[in-house]
């Protein structure tokens, strides 16, 4: 029997590696996950990096998540982790969240959705 972390891990990577090619297919084909690319950003809470986004991923059912509180603590970990002059601090900062399905029940576009500060979402409209 597998344990609960080690499925929530496995959903966790395999919906950041469905994301990574989501990315691609919208040509940042150098994007890959943090976990392969870089610990810094990994622990930074930053899941997928060659894009122009700070991105977090969350699968599954979520317990607990409060995306402003993860949308503060990616940007602190940011300001303690990277120099002044690196660019994640300017990047918009998007959590991503891939709802888990009930069994039986159809995935609708409701399933998927993507949380930011409105500040981050006027970066991206200009």
């Amino acid at each position: 029997m597998i344990s609960i972390g080690a499925n929530n891990k496995r959903k966790g990577s395999n919906a950041e590696r469905f994301y990574v090619n989501i990315f691609k297919e919208m040509g940042y084909d150098k994007c890959v996950t943090a976990r392969y690319g870089s610990r810094i950003h990994d622990d930074a809470g930053i899941d997928l990096i060659n894009i122009p986004f700070n991105i977090q991923i969350k699968a599954g059912k979520q317990k607990g998540l409060n995306p402003i509180v993860t949308l503060q603590d990616i940007k602190d970990r940011i300001s303690k982790m990277f120099p002044a002059e690196s660019r994640e601090h300017n990047l918009p900062t998007i959590l991503i969240h891939k709802k888990e399905v009930g069994k039986g029940k159809k995935r609708t576009e409701f399933d998927e959705v993507v949380v930011m500060t409105f500040s981050d979402f006027k970066k991206i409209i200009k």
